[in-house]
C-alpha cells in the first residue's frame, strides 16, 4: 500500500542513519581508565518498546563503585558494588539516544560518558481527524488467502477515524459495509505475560475498520486483491448540521471537510482466492514430529503427529494449509512440512472395530488397528482421565479387550461426537505419569507409562538435568555474565544434590559445548527419564519494567507436570526470598514431551545487578539446587499411585 510503503522507506532511512552513527556504547580508553560498558541495548539496535525500556551494563576502571552513580538521560542510577547498573528509561519513537555519564557521588565530577543510539519503531497511531487516508491493512494475513464455500473472510484496515468505510473484491463482490471499531489496544505480549498487564493509553488507536464476507458456492476467483474504500460523507453531514458557519475558524474547518474528495480507495497487501479450482487435495506429513495448529502460527491443536499422517487441504493462508480433519474439525499445517498428493487421492477412512490393551513391565499399551495413518490428539481431562481423539475414523467398535492381569485402566469407553471424529476415554486407577503415541504400520498405539518403582522417594529415579543454552548465550547480565554460564553453574550443583539423594542423574551437557535445543528431549527419551528439569535464568522483553517485574518462576506444559512445577516453585520462593514471578503453562520445547513430568525453572533475572552477582556465588547456587530437590521430593511424596 502507498502510505505504508512510504513509512517503510522512512524506517529504512532512519535505520541507515542509526547504522552510520559512531559506536559510542563503550567509552574506549587506556588500561585502568574509567569507562561505561553498555551490554543492552546495542548501538544501532531496533528496540521494540511502547513508551519506556531498560538499559543495563557495567563500569570498569574504578577502584570503588560505592562512590559512583550513573546519570542516564537525567535519571540518577545506583551502581552495584560489582559495577553493574540497570535503568528503566522513557523513550520516544525514531532515533533515540541514551546519554550516560558516570559521576562521583561526592561532588558529581564526571568520570566517563557514553552514548547509545537505537531505533524505536513508530507504533500504529490515530490518524488526524481532518485527513482522509487509508494507512494500511490491520492484522492482515501474510500474503495469499484461499477460501472455500461457507468460509469467512475477515477484512480490517487502519485509516482516518470517523468516516464511512466499505470493501470490494473485484469480480466477486462490491460494497461490503465496514464498521469502525472502538479504540483498539495494541497487542503487547511482554507486558501482558511478564508485567503488571497495564498497557499505556497512548497506544489506543482509533480508525480501525472491520468487515466480513461469507463465501458463497457459486463464485470462483483466483489471486485478487481486497479493495478498501473510505468516505468523509459522515464528517461532511456533521459539519453542515453542527457548524452552519459562524466564525472564521469554523468556516475554515467546514471548508476543509467540504473540500475532501468523496472517497479514497486502496488495495490490500495480500491476495484472495475463493473456491480455487486446485482445492481440495490430500497432503501427507513429512516431518517426524509434526505440529498442527488452530491457525497460521497460532496455538497448538495437537503435537507430535508422525510422518505419513494424511489430511485433506481445503484452504490456505501464506505458508500454511487449512486441513479438514472431520466434519467440523479444522486445523493448520505448515506447507514446508507436508507433501501434496496427486489430485483424486483422499485421506484414509478407518472403521475401528476393536481395541486391545497389552501389559508390559513399565507401561500399558493400548492398540487401535486402523486402515491408515490418521491425525490424532490426546487430552488429559484430570489426573486419571485421558481422551484419545482420532480424525477420519468411524466407530465399528464391538470389542474392547482388557489385559486382565493389568489394573491400570479402570474402564475404557468410546463415543462418536461427529462424522469422522472418534474418541476413546480411558479412566485410570492412578495418576498419569506420562505417555507416548506412535504408529506401527497402520496401527495406532497409546503407551501409558507407569510411575517408577517406589514412586515416593528420589532413590533410584532417573532425573535428566538440562542446563539451558550453550553456544547460544541466552540472557546476559550487566557485567557480561551469560545465562548459559549461570545455568550450568546451578545444574552442576543440582546434579550433586540429586545424586546425594540416590538419584541417577543424566546431564544434557556438563560443559560449554554446543547442544541444539531439540536434542535435549531426545537425550531424556534415550535414557528413559523419570523426571526432566531444565535450568534457566530470566530476562524481560523490551518495555517491561524490571524493577517491578522480576523474581523466580516455573513452567510446565502438560497437566501431569503441573504438580512438579508447583512444588519446585513453592520451594524456590522460600529458598531464594525472591519475588514470586508466577507459575506458568509455557509452550516450551523441552516441556512438550509427554513421556514424563517435565518442568523448566527460571531461577532469577540476569539483568538485575544484585541477582546476576548472586548467581556467581556457590551459596546462591546451592540454595536454588536444594530448593529444586525439595520440590521434587514433595511432588513424589504427594503422587497418587492408586491401587
Amino acid at each position: 500500500m502507498r502510505s505504508i510503503f512510504a513509512t517503510k522507506i522512512l524506517g529504512a532511512v532512519i535505520g541507515l542513519l542509526v547504522f552510520l552513527l559512531p559506536v559510542n556504547g563503550t567509552v574506549m580508553a587506556g588500561e585502568g581508565t574509567p569507562r561505561i560498558n553498555v551490554v543492552y541495548p546495542k548501538q544501532g539496535q531496533t528496540v521494540a518498546a511502547v513508551d519506556s525500556t531498560f538499559i543495563f551494563g557495567h563500569l570498569s576502571g574504578f577502584s570503588d563503585y560505592r562512590d559512583i552513580f550513573v546519570d542516564i538521560n537525567g535519571q540518577k542510577i545506583e551502581v552495584h558494588e560489582a559495577g553493574g547498573f540497570l535503568a528503566f528509561v522513557p523513550v520516544t519513537p525514531g532515533v533515540f539516544s541514551f546519554n550516560l555519564t558516570a559521576c562521583l557521588a561526592s561532588d558529581s565530577t564526571t568520570m566517563a560518558d557514553a552514548t547509545v543510539d537505537v531505533l524505536i519503531p513508530v507504533p500504529v497511531h490515530t490518524l488526524p481527524f481532518d485527513s482522509l487516508q487509508i494507512a494500511d491493512d490491520y492484522n492482515p494475513p501474510d500474503s495469499e488467502v484461499v477460501l472455500a464455500s461457507g468460509d469467512l473472510l475477515r477484512v480490517s484496515f487502519w485509516g482516518t477515524p470517523g468516516c464511512e468505510a466499505w470493501f470490494s473484491i473485484p469480480g466477486v463482490i462490491d460494497s461490503v459495509p465496514m464498521a469502525e471499531a472502538p479504540p483498539q489496544q495494541q497487542p503487547y505480549w511482554g507486558e501482558a505475560v511478564f508485567g503488571a498487564g497495564a498497557v499505556p493509553e497512548s497506544v489506543l488507536v482509533e480508525g480501525i475498520y472491520s468487515g466480513f464476507y461469507i463465501v458463497p458456492p457459486e463464485i470462483s476467483a483466483v489471486d485478487v486483491p481486497v479493495v478498501y474504500h473510505l468516505s468523509p460523507a459522515s464528517k461532511k453531514r456533521l459539519a453542515r448540521s453542527v457548524y452552519p458557519g459562524s466564525s472564521d475558524l469554523l468556516d475554515a474547518i467546514l471548508l476543509r471537510y467540504l473540500q475532501m474528495p468523496d472517497s479514497v480507495a486502496d488495495t490490500s497487501g495480500y491476495r484472495v482466492s475463493v473456491n480455487h479450482p486446485d482445492y481440495p487435495f490430500t497432503v501427507r506429513f513429512t516431518d517426524s514430529v509434526q505440529i498442527i495448529r488452530y491457525g497460521p502460527r497460532r496455538g497448538y491443536f495437537s503435537i507430535f503427529q508422525p510422518e505419513g499422517v494424511e489430511a485433506l487441504a481445503v484452504g490456505a493462508e501464506a505458508d500454511w494449509y487449512r486441513v479438514r480433519l472431520s466434519h467440523g474439525q479444522y486445523a493448520w499445517v505448515n506447507k514446508a512440512s507436508v507433501e501434496r498428493l496427486r489430485k483424486g487421492l483422499l485421506p484414509p477412512t478407518s472403521y475401528l472395530r476393536s481395541i486391545r490393551t497389552y501389559s508390559q513391565p513399565d507401561h500399558l499399551l493400548v492398540e487401535f488397528p486402523l486402515s491408515g495413518k490418521h491425525p490424532f490428539r490426546v487430552f488429559e481431562d484430570d489426573p486419571r482421565t485421558l481422551r484419545v481423539q482420532l480424525f477420519g475414523v468411524t466407530t465399528d467398535t464391538d470389542w474392547i479387550r482388557y489385559d486382565f492381569s493389568d489394573s491400570l485402566v479402570d474402564i475404557a469407553t468410546w463415543s462418536q461426537p461427529e462424522d469422522g471424529f472418534y474418541e476413546l476415554r480411558l479412566k485410570l486407577t492412578s495418576d498419569v505419569w506420562g505417555y507416548d503415541t506412535y504408529y506401527t504400520g497402520n496401527s495406532f498405539y497409546l503407551q501409558l507409562n507407569r510411575a517408577p518403582e517406589r514412586p515416593h522417594t528420589l532413590w533410584g529415579k532417573t532425573v535428566v538435568v538440562d542446563p539451558g543454552h550453550s553456544l547460544d548465550a541466552g540472557a546476559i547480565g550487566p557485567t557480561g555474565y551469560t545465562e548459559a554460564e549461570a545455568n550450568l553453574g546451578i545444574a552442576l550443583v543440582l546434579q550433586k544434590e540429586l545424586e546425594r539423594k540416590g538419584a541417577a542423574v543424566v546431564m544434557t551437557r556438563s560443559d560449554a559445548s554446543d547442544l541444539p535445543l531439540y536434542d535435549r528431549p531426545v537425550i531424556a527419551k534415550e535414557h528413559d527419564a523419570d523426571l526432566f528439569v531444565s535450568v534457566h535464568n530470566n530476562a524481560l522483553p523490551d518495555g517491561v519494567d524490571p524493577w517491578t517485574n522480576h523474581g523466580t518462576s516455573s513452567y510446565y506444559y502438560h497437566p501431569h507436570s503441573i504438580n512438579l512445577a508447583r512444588e519446585i516453585h513453592r520451594q524456590m520462593i522460600r529458598a531464594t526470598k525472591l519475588p514470586d514471578r508466577g507459575l506458568y503453562h509455557g509452550n516450551l520445547a523441552v516441556n512438550r514431551p509427554t513421556q514424563y513430568p517435565a518442568v523448566l525453572v527460571e531461577c532469577a533475572f540476569m539483568m538485575i545487578p544484585e541477582q546476576e552477582a548472586a548467581l556467581k556465588t556457590d551459596k546462591f547456587r546451592k540454595q536454588i539446587a536444594r530448593a529444586i530437590v525439595r520440590g521434587i521430593e514433595e511432588f513424589l511424596e504427594e503422587y497418587n499411585g492408586g491401587k
